[in-house]
């Protein structure tokens, strides 16, 4: 574990948490662009980098302050789509995946908001291997920098996805604060349309979160039609029309829709019945359905449905329901579940 005798984290204060801090210190307020300018548009790790930066200040900022950082340890690259998955480091020696994803020349990053993840859907191998910890905000921002710096061309548009280990609702206050950071126009500048916040859905937090600074577009993994069959993949799951009125709630007062995923599981929730529901409760609102067919994993009770059995689901959604497309499974020959990678490391190392 990395010792920083007491210093800030720096990466973990917002823009306007920086721009006290640096007034009570006798600085001018614009300090704090620069400096954020510094961390998240140039990734730089040490503040001596700061070459528009006074001298003085940067000693400050060192007494101060330390810059944060993960470190990579193992990845692996899909021979079928080219979608690579990394295992990254955190300063305490906590192990994360991320995947980068490129679909129709638009790359996509998968980031975790923990290590780990306490939810125990019956499908997921992250879930399976239990929990850890929450990440901060700077851990989660790293991995966004982590991807700038090594592997993202410059100026080229990429994509967010909170989908990466853990339930980002369940350590709202980083992940809130990542996003603002990711907003913020001094740091990567990145809009509504460019982040995603995945989750299995908690009704309150989401009514909460509809007021929010945060610009990004929200995604519910809803996975069944009936509350007993999401009680059994996904343990302690919110009551579905609760769940997709709070969605609703969130959609109208940001103007936008929700995406309801929906990971399709063999004879569990894959029948003509289901798709019949998903589109009567779904009809007329602002929503996109996202179906998924399940990437299996080693030990999993779960099996992907047959191509007749998800076209079947599909024409019977069609007629009524919102938008519809179908997710295919991307990286599926390196261990594409979320978890499997890490989980293979953590194995080995025993």
């Amino acid at each position: 574990m990395t010792s920083h005798d007491g210093k800030v984290n720096i990466k973990d204060l917002t823009r306007a948490d920086l721009t006290e801090q640096l007034i009570q210190m006798g600085e001018k307020r614009h300090r704090a662009s620069q400096i954020y300018q510094w961390l998240f548009k140039k990734w730089i790790e040490t503040f001596d980098d700061m070459s528009n930066i006074s001298k003085s200040l940067r000693e400050k900022l060192d007494r101060h302050y330390y810059i944060s950082k993960l470190e990579p340890i193992d990845s692996v690259q899909s021979s079928s789509d080219g979608s690579r998955k990394f295992l990254l480091a955190c300063e305490d020696g906590s192990i994360i995946e991320t995947v980068l994803m490129e679909t129709a020349g638009h790359k996509t990053i998968c980031i975790s908001s923990q290590v780990g993840c306490p939810v125990g859907c019956k499908f997921c191998r992250t879930g399976a291997g239990g929990f850890v910890r929450n990440l901060s905000s700077d851990e989660i921002l790293n991995q966004v920098i982590y991807f700038k710096k090594h592997h993202l061309e410059p100026n080229k548009r990429f994509n967010i996805v909170f989908m990466g280990m853990g339930e980002p609702m369940l350590n709202m206050v980083s992940v809130i604060k990542a996003i603002e950071i990711l907003n913020d126009e001094s740091a990567l500048a990145l809009g509504e349309k460019r982040i995603t916040l995945s989750t299995v859905g908690f009704v309150e937090k989401i009514k909460r979160l509809i007021d929010s600074n945060a610009k990004f577009k929200l995604a519910i993994s809803l996975n069944a039609t009936d509350d007993a069959t999401r009680r059994k993949i996904i343990p302690n799951a919110s009551n579905i029309r609760e769940l997709l009125d709070a969605a609703e709630q969130f959609a109208i007062a940001r103007d936008t829709r929700v995406t309801l995923e929906y990971v399709m599981l063999e004879d569990i929730n894959d029948t003509a019945e289901d798709a019949s529901r998903l589109a009567e409760m779904t009809t007329g609102r602002p929503f996109k359905i996202n179906l998924i067919p399940f990437n299996e994993w080693e030990g999993c009770e779960f099996k992907t449905p047959s191509e007749e059995r998800i076209d079947e689901f599909i024409r019977v959604l069609l007629p009524v329901a919102p938008a519809v497309t179908v997710r295919r499974s991307r990286g599926s020959d390196i261990s594409a579940a979320c978890g499997q990678l890490r989980a293979s490391r953590l194995t080995t190392n025993e």
